[in-house]
């Protein structure tokens, strides 16, 4: 244990998004792809470089936007993505929490700040409101690349922070579900 502190440290310190809390011991590699990542597409926004992150195609469990289904999801689909949150918030920014590492899984809180500042959201202009919000990721590696990925934020207060006119309605779950 005592020996790996130092490495986990200089991983820590030397990457662009800084965890808080992180418990990876013997993980040291997902951790810091998960880093790298977090910085790379997240806050810089390459998305031509989300094939060095995301298998050719891995599956999403994507509840952020109400969904409780997944779907099979290329690296170029996520790309796109980190294109459309650039033409609304260009400074958005997301800072790691906690991080914990077990087996082939990287379990991240954060946090994700930024104003809007620019293009249309779901119908609603520019007007230049901050938010914050929290959100927890789950990532699953293979050979060192993402293939399956949870998410879930807190979407609603984002919406309320910014003023948003949005429909939130949901369609009902069937009765036997």
């Amino acid at each position: 244990m005592l020996r790996l502190i130092p490495a986990i440290a200089a991983l820590l310190i030397s990457a662009p998004a800084l965890a808080v809390e992180t418990a990876c011991e013997g993980h040291e590699d997902n951790l810091q792809t998960y880093l790298e990542m977090t910085d790379i597409l997240f806050n810089q926004r390459l998305g031509d470089r989300a094939g060095e992150y995301y298998a050719d195609e891995f599956i999403n469990h994507n509840s952020d936007a109400g969904g409780l289904t997944y779907s099979t999801v290329t690296p170029e689909e996520m790309g796109k993505l980190w294109a459309r949150l650039s033409d609304h918030t260009p400074d958005r920014l997301i800072t790691n929490e906690l991080i914990i590492c077990q087996a082939d899984l990287v379990i991240a809180r954060v946090n994700a700040t930024g104003r809007r500042i620019k293009g249309d959201m779901e119908g609603n202009p520019k007007n230049g409101r901050r938010y914050r919000y929290t959100a927890i990721d789950i990532y699953r590696f293979k050979d060192g690349k993402v293939i399956e990925r949870w998410g879930n934020n807190d979407r609603i207060a984002m919406i309320r922070q910014l003023g948003l006119a949005v429909d939130l309605s949901m369609t009902p779950l069937p009765d036997n579900e």
